[in-house]
């Protein structure tokens, strides 16, 4: 019985190129981080890129796929990166093409958000699921849509990013301009920046460094009630966001990524609360709503995944 084909699935962060070489589902080697950072023109960075999975393919010669998950809009049908969050330089590049001419090997180009959905589906948290979404919660929120067991990308390629839905019609605007944007409120920073000012308001002085989702769950844990207040007020806004979801879609499956996410009961408990109280039995009864289970490393499962199946 032969083995499993190998694939190269690279993680294209907005600090770092993260790239490793993948088997069955699990990563059996891991590349030399890129730092972005330290590339200024799109050019060098495109080499750095290529010299990485050189670098790979030199260990296994038997690597038959790349994937490249990437942060920004992706049409995966042209191989068109139209622009990329925190990286100068890449305005509607043709990675496809070039992954392709520059490796030999059958490639794929897919949003980070949707490459991570893919990999929960097929490997984690998922697995089973006919309908899913998946969000993500860091800097930014993400998302990706599994809807009848295949990576739902939308018209325009746009689908499943629930970070730039709105919660409040009057709220501040996103980086989109919509008011209320969920990303306003639950981005890292502006977790941050949100329990800062309770702090200070009670007088009890902490500055946005010291209000990380990790400072407020270890605050949580022992019982500071400003922080335990921050966790409801935050899963409650994104279970909000996630019930517009759950009646637009009504998926059997919920996975909740990124560092938020490991406030485990503190941020799930809130939301699943929300989810029961807005939503129907009907719909949320046999509702999964789970943690993500394959950490940072789902992006580089996920690409290399669909990069395998390019060619099927």
């Amino acid at each position: 019985m032969s083995n499993p084909a190998k694939a190269i699935g690279v993680d294209f962060g907005g600090t770092g190129i993260k790239p490793a070489v993948v088997q069955a589902g699990v990563i059996i080697q891991r590349g030399e981080k890129v730092d972005t950072r330290s590339h200024i023109a799109a050019g060098t960075l495109f080499d750095a890129l290529f010299n990485a999975i050189a670098a790979l393919r030199r260990d296994h010669p038997d690597v038959v796929a790349v994937g490249v998950g990437l942060p920004g809009f992706v049409d995966t049908d042209k191989g068109l990166v139209h622009g990329l969050a925190n990286v100068p330089g890449w305005d509607e590049v043709p990675l496809l093409k070039m992954l392709r001419e520059r490796t030999g090997l059958r490639a794929a180009i897919e949003n980070d958000a949707n490459a991570m959905a893919y990999a929960e589906f097929r490997h984690g948290a998922a697995r089973g699921a006919t309908n899913a979404l998946c969000i993500t919660l860091g800097t930014g929120v993400g998302g990706g849509l599994i809807l009848d067991g295949r990576l739902y990308r939308g018209s325009r390629f746009a689908a499943g990013e629930l970070g730039h839905t709105s919660i409040d019609l009057h709220g501040p605007r996103g980086v989109y301009g919509t008011p209320g944007d969920l990303e306003v409120y639950v981005g890292n920073r502006n977790i941050a920046e949100r329990a800062s000012r309770l702090y200070v308001a009670s007088g009890n002085v902490r500055s946005p460094e010291e209000c990380t989702p990790a400072d407020l769950d270890k605050l949580a844990q022992a019982g500071d009630p400003i922080a335990l207040a921050m966790w409801d007020t935050l899963g409650t806004e994104i279970g909000a966001a996630l019930t517009n979801a759950v009646w637009l879609l009504n998926p059997d499956t919920i996975v909740v990524g990124g560092g938020i996410a490991a406030a485990g009961k503190l941020i799930f408990s809130p939301i699943r609360r929300t989810l029961r109280d807005r939503t129907s039995k009907l719909f949320n009864e046999q509702l999964r709503l789970v943690a993500a289970a394959l950490g940072n490393d789902a992006g580089i499962l996920g690409c290399a995944e669909l990069a395998l199946e390019a060619g099927e």
